[in-house]
């Protein structure tokens, strides 16, 4: 329950009370803050060429590596180079100027799949065409690409393996 006082001099009293504190004073703080921001471009990055080991022929399984600087194909064990385009993944990103970015490959093997099929294929040993930290200096966009070894066991199925291969650039 509240009681309300309806006594004006109780009120003229409180009023009065309230009005004679005295202020306090100012206190600056010593040095000043500064305040800064340090605004960057957001990152960009896009696929130019997807990584393609080609035709392989399999006898008693091998390996088959791609090359990101010459993208030239290197075969051993049982497989036989066939044809077709091989290239490594090649990328185009945009990021602001007199700044470093991180180019991160996976560090595990990643499955692809036969299409039509369950059977997959370890693609690992992932490399760049450089460092994996590239300053950009006074440009704002950089090209890189990336090879990978594609280990084919003996007694592979035939057919068509794709999958998805995750590349991330970030600033450090």
């Amino acid at each position: 329950m509240v009681r309300l006082l309806r006594s004006p001099a109780l009120l003229v009293a409180a009023a009065l009370s309230l009005s004679t504190a005295a202020p306090a004073a100012r206190v600056v703080a010593s040095p000043k803050v500064k305040g800064k921001v340090d605004l960057l471009r957001p990152l960009t990055l896009q696929r130019l060429t997807d990584m393609d080991f080609g035709i392989l022929g399999v006898t008693t399984g091998g390996s088959a590596t791609i090359n990101p600087i010459t993208g030239a194909l290197s075969v051993t064990g049982g497989l036989l180079r066939l044809g077709g385009a091989v290239s490594p993944a090649r990328y185009a990103g945009a990021a602001s100027k007199q700044t470093v970015v991180l180019i991160r490959v996976p560090s595990q093997p990643v499955l692809i799949t036969r299409a039509g099929g369950t059977q997959t294929l370890s693609v690992s040993a992932f490399t760049l065409d450089g460092q994996d930290k590239r300053a950009l200096a006074q440009q704002q966009s950089f090209t890189f690409a990336v090879g990978a070894t594609i280990t084919v066991p003996a007694g592979t199925v035939e057919g068509l393996y794709t999958g998805e291969i995750d590349i991330t650039v970030q600033y450090p």
